[in-house]
């Protein structure tokens, strides 16, 4: 089992961060550990699930991720990766904890936006699930570039460009691209996150549509952003 380890005082450029032990990310830290050579964390609150992670090179540690990703915004590099495998938007949860509760209130996704999606189902967390397939896909997808490898079918336009292309009036729409890492598994570096941080700050809109999406599958959330005076 990895043990938990000091943390360094600023994360290596190719530093994976996989946040949440559950099952999804106990399958990310098995697949890049065997496969990267990158130095690996997996973050968590539950001991239990930190105890059946099993991967070579890959440490853990005991804290909340979102919350730690946050809170040490000068420890990362733009470079390293982040893997959520959480049952939550993780870059909207992110956003939120670094801006705080009182700026960023989640609102209904718009019903306006549904017919420009393929399928769709409501979250637990109040975002919009988003998938080009209606059925479960394999876990160990190679994610192709033009067809799915289930039905043989051509995909047509990936899902983070749909979801990229939203224009609702009244909302700002901001999209990060999952990138595949293996199979099954998808990441994007920091700086991504930062964009969006910066974005924020930088445009004075009201209302935003934030996503997270592969070419094939995506999670969207609406929220109201309380402008500081």
């Amino acid at each position: 089992m990895p043990t938990e380890k000091r943390l360094p005082s600023i994360f290596p450029e190719d530093a994976i961060l996989i946040v949440g032990a559950g099952r999804f990310g106990g399958r990310a830290a098995k697949i890049l550990g065997s496969r990267l050579n990158s130095p690996m964390w997996v973050l968590d609150t539950d001991p239990e699930a930190l105890a059946h992670i099993d991967a070579p090179g890959v440490s853990t540690v005991r804290d909340d991720g979102i919350r730690f990703l946050a809170n040490n915004l000068t420890r990362m590099k733009p470079t390293s990766t982040i893997v959520p495998s959480l049952p939550r938007h993780f870059a909207f949860e992110w956003l939120r904890t670094c801006l705080g509760d009182e700026l960023v209130a989640p609102i209904p996704v718009p019903q306006e936006i549904l017919p420009f999606l393929p399928h769709t189902w409501p979250g637990l967390d109040g975002s919009l699930l988003v998938s080009h397939a209606d059925f479960l896909c394999p876990e160990d997808c190679s994610e192709p570039e033009t067809h799915c490898t289930v039905t043989g079918g051509l995909r047509g336009t990936p899902l983070h460009e749909r979801m990229c292309r939203l224009d609702l009036q009244g909302y700002q729409t901001h999209v990060i691209r999952s990138r595949q890492l293996a199979p099954g598994v998808g990441g994007y570096p920091f700086s991504d996150l930062l964009a969006l941080l910066d974005r924020l700050r930088r445009e004075p809109a009201a209302k935003w549509l934030v996503g997270t999406a592969c070419r094939c599958h995506g999670v969207l959330t609406a929220f109201r952003f309380l402008l500081i005076p």
